[in-house]
């Protein structure tokens, strides 16, 4: 094993007894060490879904403010659904939500429940549901809000183990912390931590950022579709909607069939314009849009030798 955490090493565990024997410089053993490694590639996961979910965030405020008219809510059903499971106050939760009625994830809503919601009672619902995430990553005491949702037993599992998050910044600064030389330098409090940072990315990140997204860009349904470079076509602009980015996906999906748009595209002498995907972001536009996925990760390389994206 490698540590670079200290200034001094890098210190290199090595040797035939080196699980039992070797000691880095500032005297962590190979299970710390391995621990440690692990925990910042952990938080670094975690602080990649959780920034992407802050993103998803800002925009929903930003839409439920009047900010930005690129982006609107088109799921108003989940929108309640998620307030409802953050118990969100507001009288319209309030109502929905009864005194009996419970679930652990998604409340199922009646149309007609939907449909009794004004656009602005819409609005405010949104408003608070962001200000509170974005409460979330700054939050020093207490859990994250999302943690209810899971099944009891196992939301009772992480009681029992003190395993559950404050907020999504504070724990992973806390990762950054122990894992310091001269910090932490008990591997199973470590691997503790890397259970705590481990809920943070799925809690607070990953399940934050699906809830927004389909919020904002509706629900994921199955849909049959084409799939593969053979979606790419010779004649009009082919775009190819690559990585993990909703936002700027979202807002292609909506405006590349604009004519004017397309006018400009047959005025070089195309066709028209083709949109595909490529890779995470191939999902969330073939699930939502029906928009065909040009490939995965591993074939980013042949659609650009293609000469025709």
């Amino acid at each position: 094993a490698c540590c670079k955490m200290g200034h001094i090493g890098p210190c290199r565990l090595v040797g035939k007894n080196a699980d039992e024997e070797a000691m880095g410089l500032c005297g962590a053993r190979m299970d710390v060490v391995v621990a440690r490694n692990f925990l910042r590639m952990v938080a670094g996961g975690a602080a990649a879904h959780s920034d992407h979910a802050r993103e998803l965030v800002k925009t929903l405020l930003a839409v439920a403010r009047g900010e930005t008219d690129t982006f609107q809510i088109k799921d108003k059903g989940k929108l309640l659904s998620v307030a409802m499971a953050m118990e969100i106050d507001h009288p319209v939760i309030t109502e929905l939500r009864g005194e009996n009625r419970t679930t652990e994830g998604d409340f199922d809503l009646m149309p007609w429940e939907i449909a009794g919601v004004s656009d602005e009672q819409i609005r405010e619902i949104a408003e608070k549901v962001a200000l509170t995430h974005l409460a979330q990553y700054g939050q020093q005491e207490g859990e994250l809000v999302y943690l209810k949702r899971a099944p009891k037993g196992t939301y009772d599992r992480w009681v029992k183990h003190n395993l559950r998050p404050r907020g999504v910044d504070r724990e992973i600064v806390e990762a950054m912390h122990r894992t310091t030389m001269g910090a932490d330098q008990d591997a199973k409090s470590i691997m503790d931590h890397v259970l705590r940072v481990g809920l943070v990315d799925g809690w607070g990140g990953c399940l934050v950022a699906s809830d927004i997204a389909d919020i904002l860009f509706g629900t994921p349904k199955p849909r049959q579709v084409k799939a593969g470079l053979a979606v790419l076509k010779n004649a009009e602009v082919n775009i190819i909607v690559h990585g993990h980015e909703p936002l700027l996906a979202g807002a292609l999906v909506d405006t590349y069939n604009d004519p004017e748009i397309v006018a400009y595209a047959k005025s070089k002498g195309a066709d028209g314009v083709n949109l595909a995907g490529m890779c995470c972001t191939a999902n969330e536009i073939l699930t939502r849009n029906g928009i065909p996925a040009a490939g995965s990760f591993l074939e980013q390389e042949l659609a650009i030798m293609s000469g025709i994206v």
